[in-house]
């Protein structure tokens, strides 16, 4: 995973540039194992073999024991390890130029390597000391260094033999460019996409929170007209108990009474849960959906809908929040109102539970979604998905499932309308982890 620092200038994480480094490396030693053995025995230039493998061994040595690192103890790997490790490849290409001509060497130009890889890996000070070694180092080797035999005579001389040097390092540092340097455009690409994630979770969250300062000023305010409307409702039926269809149009004001007056005392209990308190109650997951649906139908009488549950149905115990009861009855609403503002009245509901994840099929029959509306719905408060609606059912929908581990999907429903799709982590539902999101 890489980073931006204060400075704004990319870097990648230490782990991340050791692993780097670490795979640059394999090439590093096959390509100097081969031209070691191709220099020594096909063009029959007399090297010191001997010191030259064993430099090329204690690299792959080193080398190894870096995998080793990353794959035990990636987290503990810090920017000096990554320095160090840099400062090998440094000395162990010194001592093969030494051995090999020094700065008449064709490689000598090598260097640049982990001078690049510094430079875009690790901070300007630590980059600052690769690059100052290489020049030192380069500058001693005019003065010490061995110096190669004469080349065989079908190469033609010492000037032939350094072009064609010079033409096989230029075939390594093309490879290695070319790989580093897609490497790095990935990554950009990758660090992008979660700045551009993260930017988008924060538009979302700061929406989430003011619409949770106006919920609970409302919440605070609405006891009141609550409790009047319920006065005068009782003194209704009891004052015209002969008109029936006036009972019927009272119980079903009733029925909606009761029905805002739970969604409050659920919002009180989600803000003692906030504050800390301990008294949560726990419900088995059946139960818990059942009144959800129960509140659901009392909310739309008009609709006519099908639920099922998939046996068999896993139940587990789950601590109730309320905050998971309104994200599904947001998207249960959504689905009931385009269906009666469609002129229909059918909502299928399929309810399915495996033991890993709890999955929530709704069908609709609306009008449906545009490709648009789909491909933006839930991330940030948009143009309503309905007529009558605020357009942030959604958004806290996605909200709150998020934070139990799952997503809400948006496609056309086979038979038209719209299809809602919830997934949950069943893990994240049970009692005692539900704020561990």
């Amino acid at each position: 995973m890489s980073g931006a620092t204060a400075d704004g200038v990319l870097h990648f994480e230490p782990a991340q540039a050791v692993r780097i480094i670490a795979w640059m490396r394999v090439s590093a030693v096959v390509g100097q194992l081969v031209t070691i053995l191709v220099v020594h025995y096909g063009l029959g230039l007399t090297l010191p073999l001997g010191p030259m493998l064993l430099a090329v061994a204690g690299l792959a040595a080193w080398n190894a024991f870096a995998f080793l690192r990353l794959r035990n103890a990636a987290e503990q790997i810090t920017q000096s390890e990554v320095l160090f490790n840099l400062l090998v490849d440094v000395g162990e290409l010194t001592v093969l130029l030494g051995l090999a001509g020094g700065p008449s060497n064709p490689f000598v130009s090598l260097y640049l390597v982990p001078v690049t890889l510094a430079t875009v890996a690790m901070p300007a000070r630590w980059s600052l000391v690769v690059a100052i070694l290489c020049i030192v180092l380069y500058g001693l080797l005019l003065a010490l260094f061995l110096p190669m035999e004469s080349p065989h005579p079908v190469i033609g001389g010492d000037f032939d033999l350094h072009l064609v040097g010079m033409w096989v390092n230029f075939v390594v540092a093309v490879w290695m460019i070319t790989v580093f340097v897609r490497f790095m455009a990935s990554v950009l690409r990758r660090h992008d996409l979660r700045l551009s994630r993260a930017r988008e979770n924060t538009l979302r969250n700061e929406q989430i929170v003011a619409l949770g300062t106006v919920a609970a000023g409302a919440a605070h305010q609405l006891g009141t007209p609550l409790s009047t409307m319920s006065m005068v409702v009782e003194e209704l039926r009891s004052e015209r108990s002969d008109d029936e269809e006036l009972q019927e149009d009272l119980e079903l004001l009733r029925s909606q009474l009761a029905v805002c007056k739970e969604t409050l005392e659920d919002l009180k209990e989600a803000g003692a849960a906030g504050s800390g308190a301990e008294n949560a109650r726990t419900v088995s997951l059946r139960r818990h959906l059942a009144r959800i649906i129960d509140t659901w139908r009392l909310m739309h009488p008009k609709i006519e809908p099908s639920v099922t549950f998939e046996e068999p149905f896993t139940d587990i115990e789950l601590t109730q929040e309320p905050t998971l009861m309104h994200a599904l009855l947001n998207l249960l609403n959504n689905a009931a109102e385009a269906s009666v503002e469609n002129g229909c009245s059918g909502v299928d509901v399929h309810i399915s539970s495996d033991g890993r994840a709890l999955v929530l099929v709704i069908d609709d029959e609306g009008p449906g979604l545009d490709s648009e509306r789909v491909r933006h719905a839930g991330r940030v408060v948009q143009t309503t998905t309905k007529p009558s609606g605020m357009g942030i059912g959604l958004v806290l929908a996605n909200a709150t499932v998020d934070r139990y581990g799952g997503r809400v999907t948006l496609m056309g429903a086979p038979d038209g309308g719209t299809r809602t799709r919830v997934e949950i982590s069943l893990k994240r539902l049970r009692s005692g982890n539900n704020h561990a999101a």
